[in-house]
């Protein structure tokens, strides 16, 4: 049966003829069929892709155990926070019990000098007054001299050793 396509066949086999115009409308569909298929097999292959590309961003994102971690890091910077204000105040507590401890021996210091400087003072002025006696007096201040100590007394040193020679006989 050598059917052209392009050609009616009114005159011949009425069921040939519909079963060739039912085989054209059924290759249509199939084609079209095919068409969609190639289609949405290729959606389905982006959205495979995709979902894989999803898959590893969320894997790659933290868990509930890291929000633990994380609550555990905040509690425990919150504790070292007001740890360190509690440092921060004593510390300030002592750098001002500091400065009054200078103050104090700056203080101390002024009274040690102004006492020194009067003790200085009433020195020099005894001294000037025993040269102002000596120099009424007739300048004669019997002289402190290791001679006219008494030689009867013996004198001994730190170690308790007689510093005067004994005589050998």
């Amino acid at each position: 049966m050598n059917i052209h396509r392009w050609r009616k066949l009114e005159g011949s086999d009425p069921s040939t003829y519909e079963m060739i115009q039912k085989i054209q409308t059924l290759q249509r569909r199939l084609i079209s069929k095919t068409e969609e298929v190639v289609s949405k097999e290729m959606s389905i292959q982006e959205k495979e892709k995709l979902y894989i590309d999803l898959k590893q961003i969320l894997a790659r994102q933290p868990g509930p155990e890291v929000a633990e971690q994380l609550q555990i890091y905040q509690q425990s910077l919150k504790d070292k926070t007001k740890q360190m204000k509690a440092m921060s105040s004593e510390l300030n507590m002592c750098e001002a019990q500091n400065s009054e401890y200078r103050y104090e021996i700056e203080t101390l210091v002024r009274e040690l000098h102004d006492a020194k400087n009067k003790y200085y003072m009433q020195k020099r002025k005894e001294r000037n007054l025993k040269e102002r006696e000596r120099h009424m007096t007739g300048g004669m201040i019997p002289p402190l001299i290791s001679s006219q100590r008494q030689e009867s007394v013996n004198r001994f040193t730190g170690g308790g050793f007689n510093l005067k020679q004994a005589q050998k006989a």
